[in-house]
Protein backbone atom coordinates (compact mmCIF):
# COMPACT_ATOMS: atom_id res chain seq x y z
CA UNK A 1 0.00 0.00 0.00
CA UNK A 2 1.42 3.56 -0.82
CA UNK A 3 2.07 5.58 2.08
CA UNK A 4 4.00 9.27 1.75
CA UNK A 5 7.06 9.06 3.38
CA UNK A 6 8.77 12.65 3.55
CA UNK A 7 12.39 12.52 4.51
CA UNK A 8 12.83 9.13 4.01
CA UNK A 9 15.55 7.98 1.33
CA UNK A 10 14.49 4.76 -0.77
CA UNK A 11 15.89 3.58 -3.92
CA UNK A 12 14.66 4.08 -7.02
CA UNK A 13 12.81 1.20 -9.44
CA UNK A 14 14.11 1.17 -12.59
CA UNK A 15 12.43 0.06 -15.70
CA UNK A 16 15.29 0.43 -18.05
CA UNK A 17 17.38 -2.26 -19.73
CA UNK A 18 19.82 0.02 -20.48
CA UNK A 19 21.49 2.86 -17.83
CA UNK A 20 24.37 4.68 -16.58
CA UNK A 21 27.63 2.87 -15.04
CA UNK A 22 29.11 3.94 -11.89
CA UNK A 23 31.54 6.77 -11.87
CA UNK A 24 32.94 9.05 -10.52
CA UNK A 25 32.44 12.75 -10.44
CA UNK A 26 29.02 12.32 -11.79
CA UNK A 27 26.78 15.62 -12.74
CA UNK A 28 23.18 15.37 -11.74
CA UNK A 29 20.58 18.03 -12.69
CA UNK A 30 16.90 17.95 -12.04
CA UNK A 31 13.42 19.86 -13.54
CA UNK A 32 10.11 18.59 -12.77
CA UNK A 33 9.88 15.73 -14.91
CA UNK A 34 13.50 14.16 -15.86
CA UNK A 35 16.83 13.89 -14.14
CA UNK A 36 20.02 14.67 -16.01
CA UNK A 37 23.11 12.53 -15.82
CA UNK A 38 26.64 14.36 -17.37
CA UNK A 39 29.38 12.26 -16.31
CA UNK A 40 32.70 13.80 -16.73
CA UNK A 41 35.36 11.94 -18.72
CA UNK A 42 37.77 10.20 -17.02
CA UNK A 43 41.40 8.83 -18.22
CA UNK A 44 40.82 6.33 -21.00
CA UNK A 45 37.64 6.97 -21.47
CA UNK A 46 36.31 7.60 -25.31
CA UNK A 47 32.99 8.70 -24.37
CA UNK A 48 31.22 11.83 -22.89
CA UNK A 49 27.15 11.24 -22.55
CA UNK A 50 24.43 12.61 -21.11
CA UNK A 51 21.31 11.00 -20.02
CA UNK A 52 17.85 11.47 -19.26
CA UNK A 53 15.90 9.59 -16.34
CA UNK A 54 12.16 10.21 -16.37
CA UNK A 55 11.07 10.72 -12.78
CA UNK A 56 7.74 9.41 -13.20
CA UNK A 57 8.15 6.53 -15.89
CA UNK A 58 11.75 5.67 -13.93
CA UNK A 59 13.28 4.83 -17.16
CA UNK A 60 17.21 6.02 -18.26
CA UNK A 61 17.68 6.64 -21.89
CA UNK A 62 20.99 8.05 -23.85
CA UNK A 63 20.66 11.06 -25.17
CA UNK A 64 24.18 12.41 -26.16
CA UNK A 65 27.63 10.78 -26.72
CA UNK A 66 30.46 13.12 -27.50
CA UNK A 67 33.41 10.92 -28.63
CA UNK A 68 36.89 12.23 -28.61
CA UNK A 69 39.31 12.09 -31.50
CA UNK A 70 42.61 11.51 -31.26
CA UNK A 71 44.27 13.40 -33.75
CA UNK A 72 48.05 12.50 -33.55
CA UNK A 73 49.59 8.78 -32.81
CA UNK A 74 52.28 9.82 -30.42
CA UNK A 75 49.41 12.40 -28.27
CA UNK A 76 46.36 11.74 -26.43
CA UNK A 77 43.47 14.26 -26.78
CA UNK A 78 40.87 14.31 -23.35
CA UNK A 79 38.26 16.92 -22.15
CA UNK A 80 38.02 17.94 -18.88
CA UNK A 81 34.84 19.92 -17.66
CA UNK A 82 35.18 23.30 -16.99
CA UNK A 83 31.76 24.16 -15.94
CA UNK A 84 28.47 22.92 -15.85
CA UNK A 85 24.88 25.02 -15.47
CA UNK A 86 21.56 23.98 -15.76
CA UNK A 87 18.25 26.37 -16.18
CA UNK A 88 14.88 26.65 -17.85
CA UNK A 89 15.79 23.16 -19.53
CA UNK A 90 19.16 24.52 -21.24
CA UNK A 91 22.33 22.15 -20.31
CA UNK A 92 25.30 24.20 -20.70
CA UNK A 93 29.10 22.31 -20.41
CA UNK A 94 32.15 24.07 -21.07
CA UNK A 95 35.13 21.75 -22.60
CA UNK A 96 38.25 22.25 -22.61
CA UNK A 97 40.66 19.95 -24.28
CA UNK A 98 44.26 19.37 -23.71
CA UNK A 99 47.05 17.34 -25.82
CA UNK A 100 49.88 15.27 -23.45
CA UNK A 101 52.45 12.99 -24.78
CA UNK A 102 51.59 9.78 -23.86
CA UNK A 103 55.24 8.71 -23.49
CA UNK A 104 55.25 11.18 -20.89
CA UNK A 105 54.28 11.49 -16.98
CA UNK A 106 51.43 13.36 -17.78
CA UNK A 107 52.81 16.94 -16.10
CA UNK A 108 53.38 19.38 -19.06
CA UNK A 109 50.79 19.96 -21.66
CA UNK A 110 52.27 20.55 -24.98
CA UNK A 111 49.86 22.88 -26.22
CA UNK A 112 46.62 25.65 -24.39
CA UNK A 113 43.72 24.11 -23.79
CA UNK A 114 40.56 25.37 -26.51
CA UNK A 115 37.35 25.36 -24.95
CA UNK A 116 34.11 25.02 -26.55
CA UNK A 117 30.66 25.64 -24.88
CA UNK A 118 27.78 23.39 -25.54
CA UNK A 119 24.51 24.23 -24.57
CA UNK A 120 21.68 21.38 -24.84
CA UNK A 121 18.16 21.91 -25.39
CA UNK A 122 16.76 19.24 -23.03
CA UNK A 123 12.85 19.84 -24.75
CA UNK A 124 14.18 19.42 -28.31
CA UNK A 125 17.39 17.20 -27.81
CA UNK A 126 19.24 19.62 -29.86
CA UNK A 127 22.49 20.76 -29.18
CA UNK A 128 24.55 24.03 -29.98
CA UNK A 129 28.42 23.97 -29.74
CA UNK A 130 30.54 27.08 -30.16
CA UNK A 131 34.02 27.66 -29.57
CA UNK A 132 34.81 30.38 -26.50
CA UNK A 133 38.23 32.58 -26.25
CA UNK A 134 40.50 34.79 -24.34
CA UNK A 135 40.87 34.04 -20.31
CA UNK A 136 40.12 30.18 -20.45
CA UNK A 137 39.40 28.71 -17.00
CA UNK A 138 41.54 25.61 -15.90
CA UNK A 139 39.69 22.66 -15.46
CA UNK A 140 37.70 21.97 -12.40
CA UNK A 141 34.31 19.92 -11.43
CA UNK A 142 30.53 19.74 -10.57
CA UNK A 143 28.46 22.82 -10.73
CA UNK A 144 30.75 25.43 -11.47
CA UNK A 145 28.66 27.92 -13.54
CA UNK A 146 26.34 30.65 -12.22
CA UNK A 147 24.40 32.77 -14.94
CA UNK A 148 23.82 36.62 -13.87
CA UNK A 149 22.47 38.19 -16.54
CA UNK A 150 23.99 37.73 -20.01
CA UNK A 151 26.85 35.93 -17.96
CA UNK A 152 28.04 33.04 -16.86
CA UNK A 153 30.42 32.98 -13.88
CA UNK A 154 32.82 30.34 -13.26
CA UNK A 155 36.00 29.80 -10.25
CA UNK A 156 38.67 28.04 -11.12
CA UNK A 157 41.84 27.23 -9.64
CA UNK A 158 44.68 29.89 -10.43
CA UNK A 159 47.58 27.73 -11.17
CA UNK A 160 50.39 30.39 -11.21
CA UNK A 161 50.97 30.14 -7.35
CA UNK A 162 51.61 27.23 -5.20
CA UNK A 163 49.04 27.44 -3.29
CA UNK A 164 45.17 26.73 -5.62
CA UNK A 165 43.31 30.35 -4.78
CA UNK A 166 39.85 30.56 -6.55
CA UNK A 167 40.04 33.27 -9.59
CA UNK A 168 36.98 34.66 -10.87
CA UNK A 169 36.17 34.94 -14.19
CA UNK A 170 32.92 35.44 -16.38
CA UNK A 171 31.66 34.27 -20.03
CA UNK A 172 29.90 36.56 -22.08
CA UNK A 173 27.34 34.80 -24.02
CA UNK A 174 26.70 37.35 -26.74
CA UNK A 175 30.35 37.29 -28.00
CA UNK A 176 31.96 33.76 -26.65
CA UNK A 177 34.71 35.77 -24.74
CA UNK A 178 35.88 35.17 -21.15
CA UNK A 179 37.41 37.93 -19.16
CA UNK A 180 38.88 37.89 -15.77
CA UNK A 181 36.75 39.26 -12.58
CA UNK A 182 38.99 39.02 -9.60
CA UNK A 183 42.11 37.36 -9.07
CA UNK A 184 43.48 35.51 -5.90
CA UNK A 185 47.24 37.35 -4.84
CA UNK A 186 46.73 35.98 -1.66
CA UNK A 187 47.04 39.25 0.50
CA UNK A 188 43.14 39.22 1.41
CA UNK A 189 42.73 37.45 3.91
CA UNK A 190 39.10 36.26 2.65
CA UNK A 191 40.10 34.50 -0.18
CA UNK A 192 39.98 31.03 -0.51
CA UNK A 193 41.85 28.05 -1.46
CA UNK A 194 41.29 25.00 -2.41
CA UNK A 195 40.90 22.74 -4.90
CA UNK A 196 38.70 21.15 -7.56
CA UNK A 197 35.82 19.19 -5.99
CA UNK A 198 33.39 22.94 -5.25
CA UNK A 199 29.97 23.54 -6.51
CA UNK A 200 28.50 27.36 -6.88
CA UNK A 201 25.16 28.46 -5.38
CA UNK A 202 24.17 32.16 -5.68
CA UNK A 203 21.71 34.19 -4.21
CA UNK A 204 21.07 37.55 -3.55
CA UNK A 205 24.25 38.68 -5.85
CA UNK A 206 26.83 36.58 -3.91
CA UNK A 207 28.18 33.51 -5.03
CA UNK A 208 28.74 30.60 -2.15
CA UNK A 209 31.33 28.37 -2.87
CA UNK A 210 30.91 24.72 -1.25
CA UNK A 211 33.49 22.04 -1.63
CA UNK A 212 36.96 20.95 -1.33
CA UNK A 213 38.73 24.48 0.01
CA UNK A 214 41.70 24.00 2.76
CA UNK A 215 41.02 25.20 5.96
CA UNK A 216 43.73 25.77 8.07
CA UNK A 217 45.69 22.93 8.63
CA UNK A 218 42.87 20.61 7.33
CA UNK A 219 43.48 19.14 4.05
CA UNK A 220 40.58 19.53 1.42
CA UNK A 221 38.49 19.40 4.42
CA UNK A 222 35.41 22.53 4.21
CA UNK A 223 34.61 24.39 7.61
CA UNK A 224 30.59 24.83 7.36
CA UNK A 225 30.85 27.26 10.00
CA UNK A 226 32.12 30.10 7.69
CA UNK A 227 31.28 29.61 3.99
CA UNK A 228 33.65 31.95 1.07
CA UNK A 229 31.51 33.89 -0.83
CA UNK A 230 31.91 36.53 -4.09
CA UNK A 231 30.44 39.32 -4.14
CA UNK A 232 29.44 40.19 -7.48
CA UNK A 233 28.55 44.11 -6.92
CA UNK A 234 31.86 45.04 -5.02
CA UNK A 235 33.79 42.43 -6.58
CA UNK A 236 35.14 41.35 -3.25
CA UNK A 237 35.34 38.29 -1.34
CA UNK A 238 33.74 37.68 1.75
CA UNK A 239 33.80 34.78 4.23
CA UNK A 240 29.91 35.07 5.90
CA UNK A 241 29.35 33.42 9.48
CA UNK A 242 26.52 31.03 9.36
CA UNK A 243 24.21 29.64 12.70
CA UNK A 244 24.18 26.59 13.77
CA UNK A 245 20.85 24.19 14.76
CA UNK A 246 19.54 24.69 17.95
CA UNK A 247 17.56 21.69 18.30
CA UNK A 248 20.17 19.49 17.06
CA UNK A 249 23.67 18.25 18.62
CA UNK A 250 26.37 18.67 16.73
CA UNK A 251 24.65 22.42 15.14
CA UNK A 252 27.01 22.39 12.91
CA UNK A 253 27.91 20.16 10.12
CA UNK A 254 31.40 18.90 10.69
CA UNK A 255 34.14 18.98 8.34
CA UNK A 256 34.52 16.99 6.08
CA UNK A 257 35.90 16.26 2.03
CA UNK A 258 34.07 14.38 -0.52
CA UNK A 259 30.21 14.89 0.02
CA UNK A 260 27.31 15.88 -1.89
CA UNK A 261 25.73 19.57 -2.83
CA UNK A 262 22.90 21.15 -4.21
CA UNK A 263 20.62 23.76 -4.09
CA UNK A 264 16.94 24.56 -4.60
CA UNK A 265 14.37 27.75 -4.51
CA UNK A 266 11.75 26.57 -1.98
CA UNK A 267 8.14 27.27 -3.75
CA UNK A 268 6.61 28.29 -0.35
CA UNK A 269 9.40 31.23 0.38
CA UNK A 270 11.45 31.53 -2.39
CA UNK A 271 14.76 31.44 -0.39
CA UNK A 272 17.71 29.74 -1.66
CA UNK A 273 18.75 27.00 0.44
CA UNK A 274 21.76 24.06 0.25
CA UNK A 275 21.78 20.64 1.10
CA UNK A 276 24.85 18.86 2.10
CA UNK A 277 25.34 14.95 2.25
CA UNK A 278 27.78 11.87 3.57
CA UNK A 279 31.60 12.53 2.89
CA UNK A 280 34.21 11.64 5.37
CA UNK A 281 37.19 13.39 7.14
CA UNK A 282 40.23 11.56 5.91
CA UNK A 283 43.43 11.37 7.89
CA UNK A 284 46.83 12.73 6.12
CA UNK A 285 50.47 11.92 7.27
CA UNK A 286 53.10 14.84 7.17
CA UNK A 287 53.82 14.22 3.55
CA UNK A 288 49.66 14.76 2.75
CA UNK A 289 49.36 11.84 1.82
CA UNK A 290 45.99 10.17 3.00
CA UNK A 291 46.19 7.47 5.71
CA UNK A 292 44.57 4.31 5.10
CA UNK A 293 43.65 1.98 7.86
CA UNK A 294 40.55 1.56 9.73
CA UNK A 295 40.64 4.87 12.04
CA UNK A 296 41.70 6.50 9.06
CA UNK A 297 38.83 8.59 8.64
CA UNK A 298 35.19 9.46 9.90
CA UNK A 299 32.50 8.14 7.64
CA UNK A 300 28.93 10.39 7.31
CA UNK A 301 25.82 9.51 6.89
CA UNK A 302 23.79 12.99 7.21
CA UNK A 303 22.30 15.86 5.39
CA UNK A 304 22.07 18.81 6.37
CA UNK A 305 19.86 22.02 4.85
CA UNK A 306 21.23 26.02 4.81
CA UNK A 307 18.74 28.44 4.18
CA UNK A 308 21.22 31.37 2.16
CA UNK A 309 18.50 34.08 3.53
CA UNK A 310 18.84 33.21 7.37
CA UNK A 311 22.09 31.44 7.38
CA UNK A 312 20.72 29.25 9.36
CA UNK A 313 21.57 25.07 9.14
CA UNK A 314 19.59 22.25 10.23
CA UNK A 315 20.14 18.79 10.26
CA UNK A 316 17.73 16.70 8.51
CA UNK A 317 18.51 13.89 10.51
CA UNK A 318 16.00 14.68 13.55
CA UNK A 319 13.03 14.52 10.67
CA UNK A 320 14.29 11.17 9.53
CA UNK A 321 16.80 11.60 6.50
CA UNK A 322 20.34 9.72 6.48
CA UNK A 323 21.89 8.11 4.19
CA UNK A 324 21.60 4.33 3.27
CA UNK A 325 25.24 3.69 3.91
CA UNK A 326 28.55 5.27 3.92
CA UNK A 327 28.86 7.44 0.60
CA UNK A 328 31.79 9.89 -0.21
CA UNK A 329 32.17 11.50 -3.83
CA UNK A 330 28.89 11.01 -4.83
CA UNK A 331 26.52 13.21 -6.60
CA UNK A 332 23.21 15.01 -5.55
CA UNK A 333 20.20 17.00 -7.08
CA UNK A 334 16.74 17.93 -5.93
CA UNK A 335 13.67 18.87 -8.21
CA UNK A 336 12.07 22.28 -8.06
CA UNK A 337 9.15 20.87 -6.08
CA UNK A 338 11.79 19.85 -3.19
CA UNK A 339 12.64 16.09 -3.87
CA UNK A 340 15.99 15.24 -3.17
CA UNK A 341 17.69 12.36 -5.95
CA UNK A 342 21.14 10.68 -4.23
CA UNK A 343 23.61 8.64 -7.24
CA UNK A 344 24.85 6.09 -5.48
CA UNK A 345 28.38 6.09 -7.11
CA UNK A 346 31.22 5.47 -5.48
CA UNK A 347 32.09 3.98 -2.50
CA UNK A 348 35.75 3.23 -0.75
CA UNK A 349 36.33 0.64 1.34
CA UNK A 350 39.60 1.87 3.69
CA UNK A 351 40.34 -1.69 5.19
CA UNK A 352 41.10 -2.67 1.77
CA UNK A 353 41.58 0.72 -0.01
CA UNK A 354 39.12 -0.57 -2.74
CA UNK A 355 37.06 1.41 -4.58
CA UNK A 356 33.40 0.14 -5.61
CA UNK A 357 30.95 1.70 -8.12
CA UNK A 358 27.29 1.61 -8.03
CA UNK A 359 24.42 3.02 -10.09
CA UNK A 360 22.03 2.84 -7.22
CA UNK A 361 19.07 5.92 -7.26
CA UNK A 362 17.76 6.93 -4.05
CA UNK A 363 15.15 10.03 -3.71
CA UNK A 364 13.07 11.22 -0.75
CA UNK A 365 11.26 14.54 -0.35
CA UNK A 366 12.75 17.08 2.03
CA UNK A 367 9.53 19.56 2.36
CA UNK A 368 6.19 18.81 2.11
CA UNK A 369 5.01 18.74 -1.21
CA UNK A 370 1.27 19.86 -3.08
CA UNK A 371 -1.20 17.43 -2.51
CA UNK A 372 -1.15 17.04 -6.52
CA UNK A 373 2.37 15.91 -6.06
CA UNK A 374 1.82 13.31 -3.46
CA UNK A 375 -1.56 12.45 -5.60
CA UNK A 376 0.57 11.13 -8.78
CA UNK A 377 2.83 9.46 -6.62
CA UNK A 378 -0.04 7.37 -5.35
CA UNK A 379 -1.00 6.94 -8.88
CA UNK A 380 2.44 5.44 -10.19
CA UNK A 381 2.73 3.47 -7.03
CA UNK A 382 -0.38 1.50 -8.29
CA UNK A 383 0.54 1.35 -11.62
CA UNK A 384 4.11 1.88 -12.54
CA UNK A 385 3.36 0.72 -16.45
CA UNK A 386 1.28 3.62 -17.47
CA UNK A 387 3.75 5.30 -19.42
CA UNK A 388 3.75 1.89 -21.77
CA UNK A 389 0.08 1.73 -21.86
CA UNK A 390 -2.17 2.71 -24.59
CA UNK A 391 -4.27 5.57 -24.79
CA UNK A 392 -7.75 3.29 -24.37
CA UNK A 393 -5.89 1.37 -21.49
CA UNK A 394 -5.36 4.79 -19.51
CA UNK A 395 -8.86 6.04 -20.26
CA UNK A 396 -10.11 2.89 -19.31
CA UNK A 397 -8.32 3.30 -15.53
CA UNK A 398 -10.42 6.77 -15.32
CA UNK A 399 -7.16 8.70 -15.09
CA UNK A 400 -7.29 11.88 -17.28
CA UNK A 401 -4.87 11.10 -20.30
CA UNK A 402 -3.74 14.71 -21.50
CA UNK A 403 -2.89 15.13 -17.21
CA UNK A 404 -1.06 12.26 -17.50
CA UNK A 405 1.10 13.36 -20.64
CA UNK A 406 1.89 16.43 -18.77
CA UNK A 407 3.24 14.70 -16.23
CA UNK A 408 4.96 11.99 -18.22
CA UNK A 409 6.06 13.86 -21.18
Amino acid sequence: MYAFKPHVLTARSLYSITKPEGRMDVILCCNSKNLYFNDVIEWGSEFHNIWEYNLTGQQWRLLSSIRRLYELPDLITYDVIAGTAFESNYLVISTLQDQYDVQSTFNEELSSPTCQLHVFDLNSKSSLVRSISKQIPNHSRRHNFIRHGKYLYNIGIHSEVSESFLDVRKLNMENGVWEIVYTCRGLDANEPVGGLEHTLVYSNNMIYIFGNCNCGNRKGSSSFLKISAFDLEKSCWKKVDTYGDENHTPQYPAEREGFGVTSYTDPDSDEINVIISGGADFKYNNNGGLIFHKRGCFKFYDVWRLNLTNLKWTCLERFGTVLPSHIEYHSITISPAGKLFIFDEHIFDHTVEQKTRKSALYSTWVRIPKLTDICWEAVFHYFPNLKSMTDKEIISLGIPLQLLKSRIN
